[in-house]
């Protein structure tokens, strides 16, 4: 399964507003400080430790290739990490190699930058790869660069890019799995008998996983989630759900085509905007080919702004 995550960047100045990016402080175009950006990571590679005590490594030592009339960075991002043994065998299961567990394993991650002209966003599209996320860490460094570059005064702010596109089509065709209804901070003595087959969950919030007894009853509920997804709610008001009951937040799971995803209602902050891209590449000898792996992040992009020409992206 080929995996990609799309993310929405813009700048914000010492105020929070968001910049234009071509013309960011007036005159600079976020698009060069981006294939700087990467022109440094060829320069230098970065170590780090994640949350896990485990070592990593970023860099970039792939061609760049950089378009300013078509507003793109394209290139392959190196993420390494250490803390595991691995062994490499042949296809004949032939022992070749011992990885021991203080060297690094290394993958390399697609990544695409678009920067719309004039917009004030723009869009970074990664490669899923199991243990190499790179979000946390080319946010981090990309911000540093930019402070080392004189713009002390912006801040870079990387956010889920969802397809609504994409979500509506799984929430139409998919299959409802689970429903949690969410309040914060613990409740007493609160009873939320929706359909009579709930189950509470102590913690920090006030948790009740809806079950399903029919098909009838999971389309219906399925319909309700659909249409609060893509209601324009207060995010400061609680949730009336089947207009029976209030609560603060809802969490649901869709299957389709083999994929899950868990939506929410209000914080789509929390959503991940990962999507399956394995029907969309074109392969050439078991592997994608690149120019293919370009056509398919920008078609992704492209789905997300044609959505927001549609007045909807009040749903973001």
């Amino acid at each position: 399964m080929y995996t990609y995550t799309i993310y929405r960047v813009a700048l914000l100045n010492k105020v929070k507003e968001e910049q234009i990016l071509s013309l960011f402080n007036g005159e600079t175009d976020f698009l060069k400080i981006c294939n700087q950006y990467y022109n440094s990571l060829q320069k230098q590679k970065i170590d780090y430790y994640d949350n896990q005590g485990k070592k990593r490594a970023f860099s970039l030592t792939s061609d760049i290739e950089f378009h300013e009339n078509n507003r793109i960075v394209v290139s392959y991002l190196d993420s390494a990490y250490s803390g595991e043994s691995l062994e490499i065998r042949s296809q004949l299961n032939n022992l070749n190699y011992v990885v021991k567990e203080e060297e690094l394993q290394s993958r390399r991650v697609f990544s695409y930058i678009h920067i719309p002209k004039s917009s004030k966003f723009g869009y970074l599209v990664f490669e899923s790869k199991a243990n190499h996320g790179v979000k946390q860490v080319f946010e981090r460094q990309l911000q540093k660069f930019l402070n080392e570059s004189g713009y002390q005064d912006f801040r870079v702010k990387i956010t889920p890019g969802l397809n609504f596109n994409y979500l509506s089509n799984m929430i139409d065709k998919g299959k409802l799995k689970k429903v949690r209804l969410i309040n914060y901070g613990l409740l007493q003595d609160v009873q939320l008998n929706l359909f009579d087959n709930l189950d509470l969950y102590s913690g920090d919030e006030d948790v009740r996983e809806l079950k399903f007894k029919t098909k009838t009853e999971n389309k219906k509920i399925k319909y309700e989630l659909g249409r609060l997804f893509f209601s324009n709610l207060n995010k400061e008001e609680k949730i009336s759900f089947f207009k029976q009951y209030l609560v603060d937040e809802i969490a649901f799971e869709i299957c389709h085509n083999g994929s899950s995803k868990t939506l929410y209602i209000k914080d789509k902050s929390k959503m991940r905007s990962n999507i399956d891209v394995s029907r969309r590449l074109e392969f050439e000898g078991g592997l994608p080919k690149y120019s293919s792996m370009k056509k398919v992040a920008l078609d992704l992009i492209h789905e997300i702004l044609d959505y927001d020409s549609l007045s909807l992206s009040e749903a973001a």
